[in-house]
């Protein structure tokens, strides 16, 4: 994986968490992406994933992905053609229904965890309790993150694998 910043001046450019340039045109890469995504799911017993599941769409140039069960993080990506192939630059990113989701969430949790620090007998909040309140969110996000950062590697991974039989520039 190289880590690379579009060239300035680009008309499209776009911060980018992954890249690789191939020595294959656009239209292949593309082609490439669209044979590995929306996979028939393959299940043990029916039942339980075997593998990570991705799906997603493209259009034109771009694409989006995302892992069938966890929709946290997508990837938004580009291909670019270049002298001798193509240039893939994807963007892992939160998409706005998941950032609104956890801020939703988060919200309810200080609703929830006020309304139980002020049950009867005492009405009010005390510092110990505000503690424990701030533990959990802490832990909630320590949760949280590392649940995006294992969406983040799988989509990575997923990508390197996707194009690892092609040859590099």
């Amino acid at each position: 994986m190289r880590k690379l910043r579009s060239p300035a001046g680009s008309v499209r450019g776009m911060p980018h968490d992954w890249s690789v340039d191939i020595a294959i045109a656009p239209e292949g890469a593309l082609q490439k992406m669209a044979a590995a995504i929306n996979r028939p799911k393959k299940r043990a017993f029916g039942v339980l994933k075997t593998e990570n599941e991705f799906v997603g769409f493209i259009r034109e140039d771009t694409f989006e992905i995302w892992e069938r069960q966890g929709r946290a993080i997508h990837g938004r990506g580009v291909v670019r053609g270049r002298r001798g192939g193509s240039r893939v630059e994807v963007r892992l990113m939160l998409p706005r229904w998941t950032r609104v989701l956890v801020a939703l969430f988060f919200a309810l949790y200080v609703l929830v965890a006020a309304g139980i620090a002020t049950q009867p007998p005492r009405m009010e909040i005390s510092a110990d309790e505000v503690a424990v309140a701030l533990a959990g969110a802490a832990l909630l996000t320590a949760v949280f993150a590392a649940g995006a950062a294992q969406q983040r590697a799988n989509l990575r991974r997923f990508l390197e694998q996707t194009f690892s039989e092609v040859p590099r520039l």
